[in-house]
């Protein structure tokens, strides 16, 4: 069991399954130690983004980034770094771990058994997690 999901969505699909879906016992540790992967790949990829905004980004003397007017980050290249940050999100993060192998298929029950109705930004994370599990065979 392997779990591919892209990278924007990390951050929302670790909160959703720490905050929306409740557990308890052994299924709450395996669901916590798969938001503790996510959130770690999250990290690493904001810290990527970062790199990708020093890129991109104007520059003091001193190398601190200059903002605009509107407190945002002036950016040199609009274009390159819009491209080059969507290509970051869009990749996907697969959690391929053998030692996460039980706590994958735990959290995937816990998932494929929520009842709960959901709407707007929940449902839409709450299929994107359904969609993201897929056995190691494919």
């Amino acid at each position: 069991m392997l779990i591919k999901i892209q990278n924007k969505h990390l951050k929302d699909a670790a909160e959703f399954l720490q905050n929306t879906i409740s557990a308890k016992g052994k299924e709450n540790l395996h669901r916590m130690r798969v938001v503790k992967s996510f959130n770690e790949k999250y990290e690493s990829i904001a810290e990527e983004e970062i790199t990708l905004l020093k890129e991109y980004a104007n520059t003091d003397i001193n190398g601190e980034l200059i903002k605009n007017e509107s407190g945002g980050i002036e950016i040199s290249d609009p274009y390159g770094f819009n491209k080059q940050h969507r290509e970051l999100f869009d990749e996907y993060y697969i959690l391929d771990d053998k030692n996460l192998e039980s706590a994958s298929q735990t959290v995937e029950r816990l998932v494929n058994d929520f009842d709960k109705e959901l709407s707007g930004k929940e449902a839409e994370l709450h299929f994107i997690l359904v969609e993201s599990f897929v056995s190691n065979d494919q």
